[in-house]
């Protein structure tokens, strides 16, 4: 940490309901056989130290998604917030909320990480 930065506050479960996920603009989506869903996202390497040398200059994130992860992605749309695709989720799968709440945010949260979505927190 530097001088003059503070570490970032951990958002409350209210404000990460209300955050609007959106796919990174690096990201396509292709569909398999069965009709899920396939993103893929392309990124370059920051080509710093020694071992970069030996890294391929762009790297390929592929997933593979089942029904249930094309379903919540299929709901990202830039408008709808977290909240609202875990009503959709729990409407159509007839799950548990709280189930769904949980399984929904762990689900997008990997996205993240994977560096196929953003979620923009109002």
């Amino acid at each position: 940490m530097t001088a003059g930065t503070s570490p970032a506050k951990p958002i409350d479960r209210r404000s990460s309901l209300a955050g609007v996920p959106m796919l990174n603009p690096s990201v396509t989506v292709d569909r398999t056989m069965e009709g899920n869903w396939v993103l893929e996202a392309t990124t370059r390497r920051d080509h710093k130290g020694f071992m970069a040398r030996f890294q391929p200059p762009v790297q390929v994130r592929r997933v593979e998604l089942d029904e249930l992860g094309t379903f919540v992605v299929g709901q990202i749309d830039g408008a709808r917030d977290v909240l609202e695709i875990v009503n959709a989720f729990t409407t159509r799968f007839k799950v548990n909320r709280r189930e769904a709440e949980l399984s929904v945010v762990e689900f997008l949260k990997s996205l993240v990480q994977r560096h196929l979505i953003s979620i923009a927190i109002k």
